[in-house]
């Protein structure tokens, strides 16, 4: 998901942690998609780079606002964590990327 300033200041902290977490599993699963030649856009790796730098960068604002020390939040919060289930976009799986070339050839 794509992250504005104002949408992440109407996250609670714990929202803005989660969102976080996810954003680094989603980084991992592109990372892998791409290394094996799965992923067709690889500039989703830097909309998700950049995404996460927003969020760290709102998470310690807020630390810095509440006084409390680096990665406070991220500790606070880390354990009430759950992974959402990696969302497959259209075309990434060799299957569909074999069925695209097959329409487009026809």
């Amino acid at each position: 998901m794509n992250y504005t300033s104002t949408e992440l200041k109407a996250l609670s902290d714990e929202q803005v942690v989660h969102a976080e977490l996810q954003l680094d599993r989603d980084l991992v699963g592109l990372r892998f998609r791409k290394n094996a030649d799965q992923l067709r856009n690889v500039n989703q790796i830097k909309v998700v780079r950049r995404n996460i730098a927003r969020v760290r960068t709102e998470q310690r604002r807020r630390e810095l606002d509440a006084g409390l020390a680096k990665n406070a939040l991220l500790e606070q919060h880390r354990a009430t964590f759950s992974a959402a289930a990696a969302v497959q976009t259209e075309g990434s799986s060799f299957a569909a990327d074999l069925n695209e070339q097959m329409e487009d050839g026809e």
